[in-house]
């Protein structure tokens, strides 16, 4: 069921305000009458009908419909996100779709495959949290350095070790940027569920490839061994609300949408 907006609730409480401060306003000293027949009942028509101005709902007894905004469904196929024209959105779709991406390789394609995926992933994983900090809603500014150093700190440093795995391994800036993209094309077209997403590039860079994820896998745990990547005691909660409201992801790319075993 889709939660309502914050807007959507806003307004909600709004309404619930200026109903109690209808009930709470006149003259508490003003006598009351001590027979109800000495007041004229007052016509219902008459009540809060200045000219534009609707009905009160709570004259007539209609509840009043709750204002939600709709959101567009999050796609089932692809990575949501990852070609949005908002760059914010764009960019946390590339970092966060790659780490989802690359934790399910490793934990499904042999270690060699994964660590291959990987070291090709390293430069835009790289450039999606660059882009991120770039682009920063000014909405979420206060959750920045969570955002954008404490949590994908550990997965950038992988990064960097895989990017110069592939240095020694021959490979220039320019393989370096192909494999990025590369990855970035691969991700997109088999989806997030995909159990044998793979990398095309050619030969000479594919040669440099496997030279520089042997080198990483020897110096470099599982993903799903690596213990520098719990990070859970950083707080991006108002950023993964954001997320929510504005990106096409709306956060099911950091797990939201993962039910834990026994829960």
């Amino acid at each position: 069921m889709e939660r309502p907006s914050r807007r959507g609730i806003a307004a909600l409480a709004c309404v619930s305000s200026i109903l109690v401060a209808c009930a709470g306003d006149g003259d508490e000293s003003a006598p009351l009458p001590t027979e109800a027949a000495a007041v004229p009942a007052p016509d219902a028509g008459d009540l809060f009908t200045e000219s534009g101005s609707e009905e009160s709902a709570a004259v007539t007894g209609q509840d009043a419909a709750p204002v939600v905004e709709s959101i567009p469904p999050v796609p089932e196929t692809g990575v949501p996100g990852i070609a949005s024209a908002d760059a914010f959105c764009r960019a946390w779709s590339q970092y966060a779709g790659s780490v989802q991406a690359l934790s399910l390789a490793w934990a499904v394609q042999p270690a060699a495959a994964a660590a291959t995926l990987e070291v090709a992933a390293s430069d835009a994983v790289t450039g999606a949290v660059v882009a991120m900090a770039a682009e920063l809603p000014a909405d979420i500014e206060s959750n920045r350095d969570a955002l954008t150093v404490d949590v994908p700190g550990p997965f950038l440093l992988r990064a960097e070790r895989a990017r110069q795995a592939l240095a020694d391994a021959g490979a220039t800036d320019v393989d370096i940027d192909l494999l990025g993209d590369a990855w970035i094309e691969a991700i997109a077209a088999a989806g997030l569920d995909a159990e044998d997403v793979t990398v095309v590039v050619a030969d000479d860079v594919q040669q440099k490839l496997s030279t520089a994820a042997g080198t990483f896998l020897d110096d470099t745990p599982s993903i799903l061994e690596d213990p520098t990547l719990d990070t859970t005691e950083f707080d991006i909660t108002p950023s993964l609300d954001y997320i929510f409201e504005s990106c096409p992801d709306r956060g099911t790319l950091a797990g939201n949408d993962v039910v834990e075993s026994g829960s």
